[in-house]
């Protein structure tokens, strides 16, 4: 999800874009990416939202395309994810 603030922003609007559903689908917040880097281009991917879902219990790239499409259409990401995962703490680093 967004950081907090910028759910908060959505839940004052009486209707929302398609760019606000975009946004709180990929994870990035209106700023753009919740101040997180992309890291899939293809589908708006942020860090932040990888790192959530990879504390959340996705532990294999594969996992993460199938969750967030990240790394599922060109590839060029996969490296990333893959450096991403080896950080987590629940990989003993």
């Amino acid at each position: 999800l967004p950081p907090r603030e910028s759910l908060n922003d959505l839940f004052e609007k009486p209707v929302l874009t398609r760019d606000d559903r975009m946004r709180l689908v990929s994870g990035h917040s209106a700023s753009g990416c919740g101040g997180e880097r992309t890291v899939c281009a293809c589908f708006r991917i942020s860090e932040y939202a990888i790192r959530q879902a990879v504390g959340q219990g996705l532990g294999s790239v594969e996992d993460i395309g199938r969750q967030l499409g990240a790394g599922s259409n060109c590839g060029s990401c996969l490296p990333e994810l893959e450096a991403l995962l080896r950080q987590s703490p629940d990989q003993g680093q």
